[in-house]
């Protein structure tokens, strides 16, 4: 395990919570200017924020890059997984094998379209549109970056093998974010 960069998941958890909404709101600040739509906004920092996501897993498998778990401390400090809280959560540790893989994609595809089902029904609650993000990011940070560096002895030292699977990953992680984008904006 030597010959591997180790990444605190809580810094990318951080460093994430940061980046986003600074994304976001420079893309909304630069586009006053331009009046752009909610929508362009919309799909502009979607853009830029797949474009990062390609990049740090790309970068990542590239120089063998292993993530460690260290944000079961954030879990026990949240309300949501506290024990003897309101809202009490067992999540099933499934094995990391192919039967593991389709069951993550099922369950994130049927989470992504309540989710999506969700947003569109309660947009107007900001507190709904909070714990959807949230959400996806507990996924991203506890199931999808784990398994995505899990190929970082495949891909160490090869930089198309390392441009194929970031791609790949960033295009089924962040496909269903466009979906929900274009959803919204045919809906309205």
């Amino acid at each position: 395990m030597s010959n591997y960069k180790i990444i605190n998941s809580r810094n990318i958890f951080i460093i994430t919570l940061i980046v986003i909404p600074l994304t976001i709101l420079l893309v909304w600040v630069l586009g006053l200017d331009n009046h752009r739509s909610l929508f362009a906004n919309s799909l502009l920092s979607t853009t830029i924020l797949s474009v990062s996501f390609f990049l740090f897993i790309s970068i990542g498998l590239f120089n063998g890059t292993k993530i460690k778990n260290d944000l079961g401390v954030l879990e026990q400090e949240n309300i949501f997984f506290r024990k003897n809280s309101i809202i009490e959560m067992d999540i099933p540790e499934i094995d990391d094998g192919f039967a593991g893989i389709l069951f993550s994609l099922l369950l994130w595809f049927i989470i992504s379209i309540a989710g999506s089902y969700l947003l569109w029904m309660f947009e107007t609650a900001a507190w709904i549109i909070l714990l959807n993000f949230i959400g996806i990011l507990y996924w991203i940070f506890f199931r999808a970056l784990r398994l995505v560096f899990k190929k970082s002895a495949v891909c160490k030292g090869n930089f198309l093998k390392s441009a194929a699977y970031g791609f790949g990953f960033t295009l089924l992680y962040n496909f269903w974010i466009y979906m929900i984008i274009l959803m919204a904006h045919s809906i309205y």
